[in-house]
């Protein structure tokens, strides 16, 4: 269609800026070609005629072209059409004195002419073609930025994908024990699933999730995993753990970014399961046949949130029935959208665990996982692990050398101020790692230490009540009121005496606190049923892993004695 004439006021605007713009002009040598060349040069275009050669080098160009053909000539139109057609369909004008040539030929051309036309119809047609022209040149540009900045991200991506293979390296992801299933939404997984063998045939596993997914979240995986292998060789505390991972964390990432986790730790024997779930979806305990035991349940805010002050660090230890196993999943997993537009959620995915328990099923679960999906796009990233619990077989805990250790006794006093400003039982356990006797034995008594503690503090000097995490918000409330009354704390001390008993090898542990203490509960039944609720689960602990369990009301101290 012929641009309209309304156009041409605007044109005669741009005759100006036009005027010193160049022209490309292919031509037949005709008298009308030489004709329509001077009325060109008196428009003000600075013509230049060209051959077609000149083209084939030519991709794109600014400078419209300008092909001039009589009717006799539209044999050599044709010959220029084989030459050089893509540069005359999309940067050329055909200008002609034949209606039927032009008509013939003008699917080929960007804009058709005749030779008839008015001055002012042949300076818009040609100033479409050169807008044209510049539009398509910044279209080329756009693409070779795009080009070059596609090949420098894939660069790189392939550099920090190297650095996290060699950050990941150490991961034992082919453990016999241990099944997963992960998959990112894209190149770069937010989700985290880490195994390591610990000193003394334990294993420990972490399943994290930061915030989102792609490579912003997958960057807190680097401080996670360094922290994680090296605590894991030493054999550190799933407690002591997570407290080195959230002071990492709450430094590196930003405040909208969090990593939700659960860390375990399973001894030689494949019998005793140490936990700490923070903002993870509750990981399923099930028997051979399929069957929930248990749950273990998130009880803490997730890594990268809370302050180190107001960090919980505390675990769970229970433990594992025979050929029992431990599912661990994400949110992803929970969420994924099926190819009906329905989410999985948790009833089914406890269904399909429960018709696929064993080792040598998984993959059946993974293709029921998948079938369900369809071809939906994730989501959000997925990621499944099941550690069956058995010996580890990561090598037979060596005897206890005869170390010839000193008895010795320690006492620490600690006041509000220090209460608020550090972590006691880390700095306490730092100080008993450095005994050869003790070392192996650090998880085991940073797990009751912390317990005892825990209970003189927030119980005895705080005055909290634990039966407040049994409501809904009852744990950010319970932290919460805790934070404030630590705040707020001007009186009151804690007593921590530890004495190791070196012919006997036996480590009595005493906390006493200067508040009101806590009633000793009764002996036996009611501390079973605690152990069901979301409190009281330490005074179990106690029980099952010490001698000589002893509470003094009057003094407000509670004793016992730990044998290695």
């Amino acid at each position: 269609m012929a641009p309209s004439l309304s156009a041409t006021s605007e044109m005669n605007s741009r005759t100006n800026s036009a005027a010193a713009a160049p022209l490309w002009v292919l031509q037949d040598g005709s008298a009308n070609a030489q004709t329509l060349l001077q009325r060109l040069q008196q428009l003000g275009y600075h013509v230049e005629v060209i051959q077609p050669a000149q083209l084939l080098t030519t991709e794109v160009t600014v400078v419209p072209l300008v092909v001039i053909v009589n009717e006799t000539h539209e044999a050599l139109l044709s010959e220029w059409w084989q030459q050089v057609s893509s540069y005359l369909r999309n940067s050329a004008l055909l200008v002609s004195d034949s209606q039927a040539l032009v008509q013939n030929h003008a699917h080929k051309f960007a804009y058709v002419a005749s030779y008839h036309d008015l001055d002012d119809v042949l300076r818009l047609k040609i100033q479409l073609l050169t807008n044209q022209s510049c539009y398509r040149q910044q279209i080329v540009e756009l693409k070779q930025a795009l080009s070059w900045h596609k090949a420098r991200v894939d660069r790189e991506h392939q550099l920090v994908e190297h650095i996290f293979q060699n950050a990941l390296s150490r991961n034992y992801l082919d453990y016999p024990h241990v099944n997963t299933y992960l998959t990112p939404v894209s190149k770069f997984n937010g989700d985290l699933c880490l195994i390591a063998p610990g000193p003394l045939g334990n294993l420990y596993m972490l399943m994290a999730d930061f915030t989102g997914h792609g490579l912003a979240p997958a960057t807190g995986a680097l401080p996670l995993s360094q922290a994680f292998f090296a605590m894991s060789d030493r054999g550190v505390s799933v407690a002591e753990m997570v407290t080195e991972f959230n002071f990492r964390l709450n430094r590196l990432l930003p405040n909208d970014m969090f990593c939700a986790a659960i860390l375990l730790e399973l001894s030689a024997n494949g019998e005793r399961v140490t936990y700490w779930n923070g903002g993870m979806p509750a990981a399923l305990v099930c028997d051979q046949a399929g069957t929930v035991l248990r749950r273990l349940d998130p009880q803490h805010m997730a890594l990268g949130v809370l302050d180190d002050d107001d960090f919980d660090s505390r675990v769970t230890t229970f433990r594992a029935a025979p050929h029992s196993s431990i599912a661990m999943f994400t949110d992803g997993v929970i969420e994924l959208l099926g190819h009906q537009q329905e989410f999985l959620g948790a009833d089914a995915l406890e269904k399909m665990l429960s018709q696929y328990p064993n080792t040598d099923r998984f993959n059946e679960l993974v293709n029921e996982l998948e079938h369900f999906r369809g071809e939906t796009p994730l989501r959000d990233d997925l990621s499944l692990a099941i550690l069956y619990c058995r010996p580890t077989g990561l090598g037979e805990v060596k005897p206890e050398p005869d170390v010839q250790s000193l008895p010795f006794k320690l006492t620490s006093e600690l006041h509000p101020e220090q209460l608020r400003s550090i972590d006691p039982v880390s700095n306490l356990m730092a100080a008993l790692s450095q005994l050869p006797l003790l070392r192996r034995h650090r998880t085991t008594i940073y797990l009751l230490l912390a317990e005892a503690f825990n209970n003189a503090l927030e119980h005895g000097l705080l005055g909290l009540d634990s039966a407040l995490k049994s409501q809904p918000e009852g744990f950010a409330q319970y932290y919460q009121q805790r934070a404030d009354r630590l705040n707020a704390l001007q009186h009151g001390r804690i007593l921590v005496t530890i004495e190791l008993q070196a012919s006997t090898k036996q480590l009595k542990i005493t906390v006493a606190d200067s508040g009101d203490g806590f009633i000793a509960p009764p002996s036996e039944p009611c501390v079973r049923v605690a152990t069901e609720q979301s409190y009281g689960r330490g005074i179990e602990l106690l029980r099952q892993m010490t001698t000589d369990l002893q509470w003094n009301q009057a003094q407000r101290e509670v004793s016992f004695t730990y044998s290695m």
